[in-house]
């Protein structure tokens, strides 16, 4: 299990928005098709003439999201601390982040950083994005590459021989 970290004390750097395919399909269980309030909703909002603030409630348990994710990362001058790759992401508790990655002070000017993390969320992912922490006020990042995808489940097939 990743622990995750408030990120009210952080200083981040977006990296990027992670499209909501990534994490929004997975949220989706069979039972909420069948809860007419959140089918419905929608449609309410736009037949209404009165705006609706309220949605409906969204539901309090946890969940788990397993998600690959790289990033590779070019500077103009070497970095002078280390850079921690971190996943960012907002749900009904408030706004936390994941270390994916963290690369120490070196001569480099570029670094890939990649790893598998878990995020404990509950309720529904507000927003996921891409950050970075570690820069200084004088050093500056470009994003070469931002990748993050769900973990396949492993689909085991039990072959059976017959004699």
């Amino acid at each position: 299990m990743f622990q995750k970290v408030p990120t009210n004390c952080l200083k981040l750097h977006t990296l990027g928005e992670v499209p909501r395919s990534v994490y929004m399909d997975l949220q989706a269980q069979p039972s909420d098709l069948q809860d007419a309030e959140k089918r419905n909703f929608f449609f309410k909002l736009l037949r209404s003439t009165t705006p609706h603030k309220t949605a409906p409630t969204p539901k309090k348990e946890k969940h788990t999201l397993k998600l690959n994710a790289v990033v590779w990362l070019h500077f103009i001058t070497p970095p002078k601390l280390t850079i921690t790759f971190m996943l960012v992401y907002k749900d009904v508790t408030g706004e936390f982040g994941v270390i994916v990655e963290e690369a120490p002070p070196s001569s480099s000017t570029s670094m890939m950083l990649s790893n598998t993390v878990e995020i404990e969320y509950k309720g529904d992912i507000e927003y996921l994005k891409a950050c970075c922490t570690g820069l200084s006020k004088d050093e500056s990042v470009m994003l070469e590459t931002l990748s993050v995808k769900p973990v396949e489940q492993e689909k085991t097939h039990k072959t059976a021989s017959h004699h």
